[in-house]
């Protein structure tokens, strides 16, 4: 039986989160790209020249993502 992405995070109770927002890659020829949702980018207070740093554990893959605000 096949289920659906919608159905999994129903029965496993999806991630913990006070907000969450689908975003779809695309790519410019030489990197991949995404959009950040204008309500993150509002609730973290994100700017033109802000940074976003991310790490990723090699053996979980794990994706932890840092801001660092531009001055």
């Amino acid at each position: 039986m096949v289920i659906s992405p919608q159905e999994f995070s129903a029965l496993v109770g999806g991630p913990n989160a006070d907000i969450e927002r689908l975003t779809t890659l695309s790519s410019d020829g030489k990197n991949l790209l995404t959009r950040v949702p204008r309500e993150l980018v509002s609730f973290l207070k994100l700017q033109q020249g802000d940074k976003l740093r991310w790490t990723v554990n090699a053996q979980t893959k794990e994706v932890r993502l840092e801001i660092e605000h531009s001055e």
